[in-house]
């Protein structure tokens, strides 16, 4: 619905911030999409596994779809579409998520050992840069699209000012990114059956065989996937369904990460995948990622950890939304 004024040089400037990063994106993955295709980076492209390159033009097709959608929003925004004001919300949320975790990441990573201290810190602060651009316009874009009057704009003025006319109940807007982001989960299945190693799938600490694994993977993907849209369609039994996936998959990290042998499952998972991609032995050791083991476990808790808060503090208010859903679907 398009709303009734104008937009205002607020939004414009989102809107032409939207597009001029989506056109960024959109530049820096075509020439490295072609490039990857007609192998013209490097003399020793020619020896890069098929399965490699495959997943990197796919990733970077991908990208640029989204880097597309990205211009067709902030172009949704000049022409006042609330469609443009809610995917804007919800690119806004995803980037203060993730920057938010990458940021102390990058910061509290230990040094490469094969590079010099001077040099690691100038990739890490080049990192925290990398991810603290997008926490800054996630957090301007949420302030911004969440206020009253640039509601208006894209609602109608009435609508909003005439407190006598029903509000449709919606998602609140976290759990909304959080279910699209269940939603994106189901792509995992166009990769998974196509890797050219075992993808180790531990489950509170035991090792599942790889059609186990992948059998489950599947299935987490699908279901996770049916909880978005429980969560988007505001119905109950989706918020207790994903309360329940995440405190499942954070017992069995907890479990798996204090399993006695998951640094060797670990290992050999690092020397399939070495020998199967045929990658350098020297910088693709096994030796080389223990140390980053421990980081990846703390990482998945960290997130599950945000997500479940998250989903605690919503739940009133989700629930609030889903009953008054009922209520007017009678």
């Amino acid at each position: 619905m398009t709303g009734s004024l104008k937009a205002s040089p607020s939004v414009i400037a989102a809107a032409v911030v939207a597009i001029l990063a989506g056109l960024f994106v959109l530049l820096c993955c075509s020439l490295a999409f072609f490039g990857t295709l007609l192998n013209t980076f490097s003399a020793n492209s020619s020896e890069v596994p098929p399965f490699v390159k495959n997943a990197i033009l796919a990733i970077l097709g991908f990208t640029m779809g989204l880097a597309i959608f990205g211009i067709a929003t902030g172009i949704g925004l000049i022409l006042v579409r609330n469609w443009a004001r809610v995917s804007t919300l919800i690119w806004g949320g995803l980037s203060v998520f993730f920057a938010a975790i990458g940021i102390p990441i990058a910061y509290l990573a230990p040094n490469a050992p094969d590079l010099p201290v001077g040099t690691m810190q100038v990739v890490r602060w080049s990192l925290v840069f990398f991810y603290g651009l997008p926490l800054v316009i996630g957090i301007w874009w949420l302030v911004l699209f969440n206020r009253k009057a640039i509601k208006a704009q894209f609602l109608g003025a009435a609508t909003l000012l005439d407190p006598s006319l029903p509000e449709k109940p919606r998602c609140p807007l976290p759990i909304a990114v959080l279910a699209w982001f269940y939603l994106t989960s189901i792509l995992n299945l166009l990769f998974l059956p196509f890797l050219p190693f075992g993808f180790p799938v531990l489950v509170f600490g035991q090792v599942l065989s790889k059609s186990a694994g992948l059998t489950v993977l599947t299935f987490s993907c699908l279901t996770f996937a049916a909880a978005g849209v429980g969560l988007l369609k505001l119905k109950p039994w989706s918020y207790s369904l994903t309360i329940g996936l995440q405190l499942f998959w954070l017992a069995s990290t907890v479990g798996s990460a204090l399993s006695p042998n998951y640094n060797s499952v670990m290992d050999f998972f690092m020397k399939e995948m070495q020998a199967s991609l045929h990658l350098p032995e020297a910088q693709f050791s096994p030796a080389n990622f223990a140390h980053h083991y421990g980081w990846t476990v703390v990482l998945g808790l960290l997130v599950t950890g945000a997500i479940l808060g998250l989903l605690v503090y919503y739940r009133p208010r989700f629930l609030e939304a889903a009953s008054r859903a009922a209520s007017a679907s009678r």
